[in-house]
């Protein structure tokens, strides 16, 4: 059987000494998703083009997977290149993080997205699932890093970076500038942001998300966050959610640190709803538990989305 499969493989290849036709199958496969590293091949067609038996492909598509060689799109079913095969110098895409992504959507029903900051900037580089209560998110979308936005970066700054955040707004006053102290705090210590939802709120981000699309924050996008920051209580701390009451929840997000331990991406379930104390703890462990799935990801192989030149690259021609 596994002379038939080698000649399909390559029918003008001479016969060699020591020849592993299983090993010529895997390579077989890695060299078909290497020539087209940002296309998703299904099984059918790599059985197809290689000549291979389905129970052969899929075998040999799940250990890739399982070791991060290959990556399957839950979404299509499709293989592509796998983080792995960073460490060979081949490029890779904003979907090398999406099985995780979808792992989170699918427990807990919210629509997951991951969002890259670039200087004054955070650009959504990939999403998956749906949130039927709020705003939809899409990749390729762009909000403004100006306090009290990107609480979950500036979490894990110094204070000189959290100062010029803060200032961005103008003079914060002392009520917003205490609030926030306590906001950064509670977010370094249980690792997540509960954004709580509010009229306010929505229309706010509503407004920020159509002025932002082409990333510039201007003298608009400052004032207008400057007036959300006066007008609501921004995040949902620890000592408010003790207790039997419920609270509405816009998202909830949890940070994500590159191999030198700097905040570059963050992962967030948008919610829109209203959950108990003990739901809301839960749903950020959750989505803390995939950003330090995609952290020990980067660590092992590399940051997959080197920049937000490329990251911006990738989202708008998807």
């Amino acid at each position: 059987m596994f002379d038939i499969v080698t000649e399909k493989l390559d029918p003008s290849a001479p016969a060699s000494q020591g020849a592993s036709p299983p090993t010529e199958r895997v390579i077989s496969v890695l060299e078909l998703l290497g020539r087209e590293p940002t296309k998703q091949f299904s099984l059918a067609e790599i059985c197809r083009q290689l000549g291979i038996s389905r129970a052969t492909g899929h075998a040999i598509v799940s250990t890739l997977a399982a070791r991060d060689w290959a990556v399957r799109d839950p979404a299509t079913a499709g293989y592509s290149l796998g983080p792995a095969v960073n460490g060979l110098g081949r490029p890779t895409n904003a979907r090398m993080y999406r099985a995780d992504l979808q792992a989170l959507a699918t427990a807990t029903g919210t629509q997951v997205s991951l969002a890259r900051r670039g200087g004054a900037t955070l650009l959504v580089v990939d999403t998956v699932g749906e949130c039927f209560t709020g705003p939809r998110i899409w990749r390729g979308m762009r909000m403004p890093f100006v306090a009290p936005f990107g609480r979950d970066y500036v979490a894990w700054s110094g204070l000189e970076a959290q100062k010029a955040w803060l200032e961005a707004l103008g003079t914060p006053s002392g009520e917003f500038r205490k609030r926030m102290t306590l906001v950064l705090s509670e977010i370094r210590r249980r690792g997540y942001v509960v954004e709580r939802l509010t009229r306010e709120y929505v229309r706010v981000y509503t407004a920020l998300r159509a002025l932002s699309t082409d990333g510039e924050v201007d003298d608009i996008t400052t004032h207008l966050a400057r007036a959300f920051a006066d007008v609501t209580v921004i995040d949902i701390l620890d000592d408010e959610l003790s207790g039997g009451a419920a609270h509405s929840v816009a998202t909830v997000s949890a940070p994500i640190r590159n191999a030198d331990g700097v905040v570059t991406m963050a992962v967030m379930a948008t919610v829109f709803a209203t959950l108990c104390g003990a739901d809301v703890h839960a749903l950020g462990q959750q989505v803390r538990s995939t950003a330090l799935g995609i952290e020990q990801r980067i660590a092992r192989y590399g940051d997959a989305i080197e920049s937000l030149g490329s990251a911006a690259d990738h989202v708008t021609s998807a």
